[in-house]
């Protein structure tokens, strides 16, 4: 019993360390926002849902693409683009891009916005054109939807920077 005790305070101890300040310290500091990563959402009637990013800068300073397709008994359709601003808080990243390249010629050179929840394993995503999906109206820069769909396989990484001071982090 004394050994179990011992070896969880050791554990206990090592995580604790693990995730003080000075740990944090080690780790280096960001030279710009990114998000990257490729998944796929998870949907009860087996939509293929696929969601592509590799973006990177902050603000409109960012260069980047993204991918999207979503397929369902073999009909369904694909847009590529580049992405044309990126900002990152926290665990969440906005995205927009215009799309160069797409199976519904209609929509090149629209703007699209996403948005992804970094939740480590559990990530999310939300878009702009989820109550129209044929719309061919651009939004504004930087603006997409509230994270609602669920990542059933891959990994978003976003990573936050901002060319300013924040407040001291907790």
């Amino acid at each position: 019993m004394k050994k179990a005790i011992l070896a969880l305070a050791a554990a206990t101890a090592v995580l604790t360390a693990s995730a003080s300040p000075a740990a944090a310290a080690t780790r280096p500091e960001p030279t710009e926002a990114s998000l990257v990563g490729t998944a796929t959402l998870w949907r009860a009637t087996g939509d293929d849902i696929r969601f592509t990013f590799d973006a990177h800068g902050f603000g409109l300073d960012v260069r980047g693409t993204f991918a999207v397709s979503h397929y369902l008994n073999g009909e369904g359709a694909w847009m590529k683009g580049n992405i044309d601003c990126l900002v990152v808080g926290g665990d969440v990243a906005v995205v927009t891009g215009v799309i160069t390249d797409s199976s519904q010629p209609q929509w090149i050179g629209v703007r699209r916005g996403m948005t992804v929840y970094d939740h480590g394993r559990k990530d999310r995503v939300g878009y702009s054109w989820v109550l129209d999906p044929g719309s061919t109206e651009s939004v504004p820069k930087c603006v997409s939807g509230a994270p609602y769909e669920y990542v059933e396989t891959g990994d978003f990484r976003a990573v936050e920077w901002f060319p300013f001071p924040g407040p001291p982090r907790h």
